[in-house]
Formats: C-alpha cells, structure tokens, sequence
C-alpha cells in the first residue's frame, strides 16, 4: 500500500471547496479548522518539510476565499492548514481534536470512552555518572549537574543534556569514564555528546556513551529507540552498537529502532553514508534506505529503499505517524508513550492510517480508534488497557 500523505489529502480537500464541489462534510471540515486551530500554537509539533510542502496556491486561494468576510494573517492560514495535517485521522472518515474532544464533521457527540484521562510523556529520563551517582532529569533539574577530571556535564533550559570538554589536559585519557541514559516509559531525552553529536532517546530506550571520546573511534551503545545526528570527523568514526549489530558513520542523519521486544533491528538513513554489520552480513545505506535484522546472532540484513521516511523519524517530530499500521504496532507505541499496560490477547484484525501530535492525551487518541468502530477500549486501575471487539 503505498504511504498515506495527509497533505495530499488536504489539498484534495481545498480544491473541491474551491471550485464549490466539496461536500458538506469537507466543508464542514475545512470551516472547523479556521475557526479553531487559529487560537492554538501548536505547529512546532509539524516537521518543516511538511510546513513547506503545504505552503501553495491553494491556500492563497482559499485565504481569499474566507477573508470575503473574515480576516486572517497569511502566515496564521498556512499554519492552519500544516496543523490540520498534523491532526487528522484517517480510517473510514475524518476526525479532529477540539478542546480536549473529539469531534467528527458529521457529529458533535463526546467520544465514549470513559475513564480514559492518561497524559502523555515528557521529557524524562535518568542519568547514572560512572561513580555510580544517579540523577534523575526533568524539569526541575538544577543545570548544572557535574564538573569534575575538565569535563561539564549540565542541562540547558529546553531540557538538553549537554556533555562539554573544558580542558583536554585535565581528561583522563587511559580510564575514560563511561555515563548511561535511560528512558523510563512515558519519557523522552536529547543530549549532546561531548563531540557535538546530538542524540533523540525514545521511550524506554537507553544509550551509554563515554563522558569524552578518546583513541581513533567514538562508540555508544543503544537499546531502544534513537535519531542520531552525528558530528563530522573523518579521522574519528562513530559506531553506534546495538543487539549483534554495528552501525558505523564518519557524520550522518539516521534513526535505530532496536527495541528487543520488536525482534528486529530497523536502522533508516536520512543523510550521508552508513555501514551496518554483523556476524553473517554488512551493509552500506544511501539516504532513503533502511536496513532490517533480526536481533538472533546469523540473522541476514535485508535493505529496502521502500520505506517512508516521515514515518521512522515521527516520533522525534513529536508525532504518532500510522502508515497501514496494525492495531497491535499502534498500541506498542501508545504502551511505551503513555506508560500503560495492553491486554494483547484479543486483538481485532484492523489497520490505521493517519496522523496524531504526540501531546495528546492517551483518551483522545484512543477514542479517535474507536470512532473506526466496533472496537472500544476499557482502562482499570494500574492503567492497565483492555482492547474490546464489537461485534
């Protein structure tokens, strides 16, 4: 099935209203959006390639079109719109978040899915320094976290961990000391390595690094989930090592899913070059390509340049991104997100397309699912989740 573009969808949408085709539900549709998301600022949630893709005609169009008899900012009508992209659903008909509900084009009812009120996850995470010292990160986080061997370790105001070598002399260059990150459920982490390479840590992901890179390589290990934005040195690579795999680069853009309960290793490259081995195999990626193993020992790698790049990296844009997705792929990622616990055992056989911003609360998202029907969800006490069928 090839990639679901929200974008292409709207644009569909804008000039049927356009040239007075749209039927009363896309009209509907696009008169909610105006009036409403206008009063929220959200659109730092929007990658910018999807920004810029949604920037044409149609939407000088349609802002002459509305500002007969309302007035809007150009640049508001755009963000509009890149919004609207961002928070559409589909799977059978359109659904949109307003004030904290759902509501359909057709329908103003409240969703039914009660006892649902889970808030998504933020920026969390904890940090274990090589004596052993733990330091918990969030938002009351003193910023500056340790300074000890010519090396600063702190935390910037928009929650960066940041690794800065002060004096080079002062590194202890024969028993460099190893740090550890890690992601609870429910949490995510930027860091800056003390190389410039910044790091995404996903939900229950941890990555383990040297307070400095010292010697002819710089290495990290992952578990998890991260994007990676490495810094340039062709005399220095860096090996990113993961579950019998290695991903080795000289400075590149590239994500690695390597959950273990996933059972398979997915390693996407967005820019540059990357060389991923192991026992039986190695690879070399062009942009645009992903790289897929199994986490067994003789598992083969498997490249396909068949893969939707706004879909791997989603996540680190701030968004769920479901692109032919079954049910159960939908709730691991909400299970990692939201911190709860899924009853996988009756799982109805069903896909979603769409789009949803990662700040929602785990209620709306859930009652956008049930809106597909015959499908509703029960939360008990330890937030645990139950998936029923309706038959």
């Amino acid at each position: 099935m090839s990639a679901f573009k929200p974008e292409k969808h709207l644009n569909d949408i804008v000039r049927r209203y356009l040239s007075g085709k749209a039927s009363a539900e896309e009209i509907s549709f696009i008169d909610e959006y105006y009036n409403f998301l206008g009063k929220r600022d959200i659109s730092e949630h929007v990658p910018n390639e999807e920004l810029q893709s949604l920037e044409d005609q149609n939407f000088r169009a349609i802002q002459n079109k509305i500002t007969a008899d309302k007035k809007y900012n150009l640049n508001t009508v755009y963000k509009y719109i890149s919004i609207a992209a961002a928070l559409v659903l589909v799977c059978g008909s359109i659904f949109f978040l307003r004030n904290q509900k759902i509501i359909s084009s057709s329908s103003t009812t409240k969703a039914k899915v009660e006892n649902l009120d889970v808030l998504p996850g933020s920026d969390k995470a904890i940090l274990t320094l090589a004596n052993g010292k733990k330091v918990v990160l969030d938002a009351n986080t003193a910023a500056n976290i340790s300074n000890t061997n010519g090396i600063s370790i702190s935390k910037t105001e928009d929650g960066k961990l940041v690794y800065t070598v002060l004096n080079h002399q002062l590194v202890d260059k024969e028993n460099n000391a190893f740090n550890t990150i890690e992601t609870p459920n429910g949490g995510q982490y930027q860091i800056v390595l003390p190389d410039g390479t910044k790091v995404w840590l996903n939900a229950a992901s941890s990555l383990k690094y040297p307070e400095v890179f010292v010697g002819n390589e710089r290495s990290v290990q992952l578990t998890g989930e991260a994007y990676f934005e490495v810094a340039k040195n062709k005399t220095k690579p860096f090996h990113v090592r993961s579950k019998n795999q290695d991903v080795e680069v000289l400075g590149t853009h590239f994500n690695i899913n390597s959950y273990m309960d996933d059972k398979t290793i997915k390693t996407t490259l967005l820019e540059g070059s990357i060389k991923i081995s192991n026992q039986k195999s190695n690879k070399t990626l062009k942009p645009g390509e992903q790289a897929v193993t199994g986490i067994a020992e003789n598992a083969f790698i498997h490249v396909s340049n068949d893969v939707d790049l706004d879909d791997e990296v989603a996540w680190k844009n701030g968004l769920f991104r479901f692109n032919d997705l079954e049910l159960r792929d939908v709730l691991i990622q909400l299970e990692r997100w939201y911190d709860v616990k899924i009853d996988y055992s009756s799982l109805p056989n069903k896909r979603y397309n769409g789009m949803v911003p990662r700040t929602s609360k785990l209620s709306q998202v859930l009652a956008m699912l049930e809106k597909t029907g015959n499908i509703k969800f029960q939360l008990t006490e330890g937030k645990r989740l139950k998936v029923i069928s309706k038959i």
